[in-house]
């Protein structure tokens, strides 16, 4: 150790120090710590998991300090150091729940190294290096302030900030954190610029040589004292690749780590450290939600999000975060088939102009068969990316000056939150998993009972959904509807369970000759239409009739390009029209039937003499879920809620003699044609 000082008769330079200020008149060469210290004695040590984190005393450095360091990992993410000041709740009345606090932070993102700091008149972040530091070798960093400048330096490289406003006291009030946080941190408040505390990226590698205004820190002593779960005294990189032994589970992705695999197990329905453990699963039947009300108000900057989903809708809401106070949300919901992601940063800073609107970024087609697809959201300031399953992502930039996304809610199935929306998504029908924000496992940590701010009537587990059930009890039963709008395009699905035969299920006319129609047709889907050039009929494709008392799932659409696709259960139908493309259709859209005496004029591919007699159920016509009872212009007949298939059904020894049962809605009659008997039952 040296301490240079000056002195000429009264004058006293002090030349260790203007150094260490950065003089102009002073350089500086190789690597000269301004501190004073036996340093052989340091021990490394070795955060072996983002949960394992060691907390320092209170830094008192309200005017100047120092920190320095040395690490090494190979991981791109994580939090180094962190501490905050006593909440001050901001004096505006609009947003009087905006706490702010003093600040400072060191952290890891995608292998850079930056330094934040907030001294009360703003935050400054700082890139330390333009190069990754997640080499695995050792980098030396050097934290020095005086007021509102400083510097950070890695190994010899300086870079000197100045923070902005007036204030020049950095007035810390907690525990330093080393290597990450607490599990628990109600206490805690997370500035929304240190993005690695709110995406749980706890540091995963070595520390060594801690000093805080030049005073050495013993971590490897602090570690033991504190008992830490994950923290190992010493500091060796293993040669090996963790990866190598594929111990990732159910297909899912491994990434090498320091001394540690990491299984990014989102695409894959399991959830743990290997994927083991199979997530659980929800059923929406589009009266259902699951809503996460969180004890504490969020402000984000940066997100992640993934979620699994299966449904036969094109349309409903699969995700979104909402607020109370503003229009702010991060919103992902099924559109026409597609994933839609919707992020709107409404106006919640105080200096704030104009809020810029909703960004919107859309990727994947045809989402809606049934199968499971993953969906993830990358959000990092104002850059957005959208992936579904293992598709190119979609990317975008946010216009607007904002970044900071408020929510107090985490909200699936339906949207509860709605004074700030101007148009609600469908409510969603189908089956979801695998919800993880800012790696927290909701489903999960919601069945386990592990968080109490979660309010669901969804149901766990895989179910066979049928939304909303009605029964024609009669085949002169019918609902009418309000026109079916399918001018350029349409989506049409639903399920029916019938013992019937024949039956008009669905019919709207229009201009000139423009029809459509759905009906059975010996068991057997017929779809019949014309869109101004002559009548089509389409034949779905089934095995065996359809009027086997069992629930089917139809879907019927039509692109801009004049595709049909006619979808019975899994087996698929297309077929290309020429020719006119528009279907214009007028008065009213007929479910289940037609009255008596319009029969006669339907159309003449149409088959259908009389109504349908079965249940119908999820019915969805372009993402609209009408509700067959109550949005019915008039009904007639025998319509109840509910299915209540046939009262008797076809046993063995229903019908004597060798008599053949026929299964219908209100019993059964049989056919005693092929034998030497007659009456109902063949008896006679």
């Amino acid at each position: 150790c040296l301490q240079v000082v000056y002195k000429n008769n009264d004058v006293r330079l002090e030349l260790s120090r203007l150094a260490k200020q950065g003089d102009p008149k002073m350089k500086i060469h190789g690597v000269v710590a301004f501190k004073c210290e036996n340093v052989a004695t340091l021990d490394p040590i070795t955060f072996e998991t983002p949960e394992s984190f060691i907390s320092l005393p209170k830094w008192n450095a309200k005017k100047t300090g120092s920190i320095s360091f040395d690490f090494r990992t190979t991981e791109p993410n994580g939090l180094i150091l962190f501490s905050h000041g006593k909440p001050r709740h901001q004096k505006d009345a609009k947003h009087p729940q905006m706490v702010k606090v003093d600040f400072f932070a060191i952290e890891m993102l995608d292998g850079h190294l930056y330094l934040l700091l907030d001294m009360g008149s703003g935050t400054i972040k700082i890139k330390a290096l333009q190069k990754k530091v997640n080499d695995g070798e050792w980098y030396h960093v050097d934290f020095q302030r005086d007021g509102r400048s400083g510097t950070i330096s890695v190994n010899t490289l300086r870079t000197p900030y100045t923070a902005p406003g007036e204030s020049e006291i950095l007035d810390l009030d907690d525990d330093l954190y080393l290597g990450g946080l607490l599990e628990n941190k109600a206490g805690l408040v997370f500035p929304t610029e240190v993005w690695t505390a709110l995406l749980n990226y706890g540091y995963v590698g070595c520390i060594r040589d801690l000093f805080i205004d030049g005073q050495s820190k013993d971590i490897r002593q602090m570690a033991e004292i504190q008992s830490t779960a994950g923290v190992k005294p010493s500091c060796s990189r293993e040669t090996a690749k963790p990866c190598l032994s594929n111990p990732c589970k159910n297909n899912g992705v491994c990434r090498d780590g320091w001394n540690r695999y990491v299984c990014d197990c989102s695409g894959t329905g399991y959830l743990g450290r290997s994927c083991e453990r199979e997530a659980t699963i929800l059923s929406y039947d589009g009266s259902m939600f699951m809503k996460i009300q969180l004890p504490v108000v969020m402000h984000t900057e940066a997100e992640d999000v993934s979620l699994r989903f299966r449904s036969q809708r094109a349309y409903g809401i699969l995700m979104a975060t909402t607020s109370r106070e503003s229009a702010d949300t991060l919103r992902l919901e099924l559109d026409a088939g597609r994933v839609k992601l919707t992020v709107n940063l409404d106006c919640i800073r105080i200096n704030c102009n104009s809020s810029k609107g909703p960004e919107t970024l859309f990727a994947g087609y045809n989402l809606n068969d049934n199968e499971w697809h993953t969906v993830r959201v990358v959000r990092r300031g104002k850059s957005l990316k959208l992936m579904v399953d293992d598709q190119q992502a979609m990317t975008g930039q946010m216009a607007g000056d904002h970044t900071r996304l408020e929510f107090h809610n985490i909200e699936t199935g339906i949207i509860t939150e709605r004074r700030y929306l101007s148009s609600v998504p469908s409510n969603f029908i189908g089956h979801l998993q695998s919800l993880t924000f800012n790696g927290m496992a909701y489903i999960d940590l919601c069945k386990n009972g592990d968080i109490d701010y979660c309010e669901l009537n969804a149901r766990f587990g895989f179910r066979n959904i049928i939304a909303d059930p009605v029964t024609f009890k009669t085949k002169a039963s019918y609902v009418a509807l309000a026109t079916l709008q399918a001018y350029t395009s349409m989506h049409l699905f639903f399920q029916f369970k019938t013992t019937s035969l024949d039956g008009l299920i669905l019919y709207n006319s229009g201009d000139g000759n423009d029809f459509i129609v759905v009906e059975l047709v010996k068991g057997y889907l017929h779809y019949v239409f014309d869109l101004g050039n002559g009548a089509n009929l389409i034949k779905g494709s089934s095995n065996k009739p359809l009027n086997d008392n069992q629930w089917h799932n139809v879907m019927i659409s039509r692109d801009t390009n004049n595709l049909h696709t006619v979808k019975i259960d899994t087996k698929i139908t297309t077929q290309s029209t020429a020719g006119a493309r528009n279907l214009d259709l007028k008065s009213d859209l007929y479910i289940g039937g037609v009255a008596k005496e319009m029969f006669k004029s339907l159309p003449k591919l149409v088959h259908a003499k009389e109504g349908f007699q079965g249940c119908l159920a999820s019915v969805d016509l372009n993402g609209r879920l009408p509700d067959l009872i109550s949005d019915a212009l008039f009904c007639n007949g025998q319509i109840e809620r509910g299915c209540e298939g046939p009262s008797t059904t076809c046993q063995e020894d229903s019908c004597a003699n060798q008599g053949v049962c026929l299964q219908q809605w209100d019993g059964f009659s049989c056919d005693c044609s092929m034998t030497s008997f007659s009456g109902p039952l063949c008896n006679d």
